[in-house]
C-alpha cells in the first residue's frame, strides 16, 4: 500500500502544480466560481494538502533511495505549494 501511495502522491503533486496554473486564468475561475462558488485555487489547496498526507503515508513504501527521494520531493513540493496557495488566498481575500 506505501509502495502505491509513494507513486500517486508524486503523480498528484504534478497535477496540483498543472493545475495551479491552468486555474489562474480568469477563464476558468470565472466558470468554477459561477459553477460550484468556490475559487478555484481553493480547491487546489485543499487537493494539495491530500496529496502531501498522501505523501507523508508514502513514506512507509520506501524501499530504495529512487523510492526515498520521490517521497522527499513530494513531501517538499506539496508543502511548498501549499504554503504558496495558503499566501495567496489569504492575502487575495484580504485584497476583496
Amino acid at each position: 500500500m506505501g509502495k502505491i501511495l509513494n507513486r500517486w502522491s508524486f503523480f498528484l503533486s504534478f497535477v496540483c502544480a498543472a493545475l495551479v496554473i491552468i486555474l489562474s486564468t480568469n477563464y476558468f475561475k470565472q466558470r468554477i466560481l459561477h459553477w460550484t462558488g468556490v475559487h478555484p485555487l481553493e480547491i487546489v489547496f485543499y487537493l494539495s494538502l491530500t496529496v502531501l498526507l498522501f505523501g507523508v503515508a508514502g513514506f512507509s513504501g520506501v524501499y530504495n533511495w529512487k523510492a526515498a527521494v520521490r517521497s522527499i520531493f513530494t513531501v517538499g513540493f506539496s508543502l511548498l505549494l501549499s504554503i504558496f496557495l495558503a499566501y495567496i488566498l489569504f492575502v487575495g481575500n484580504l485584497m476583496d
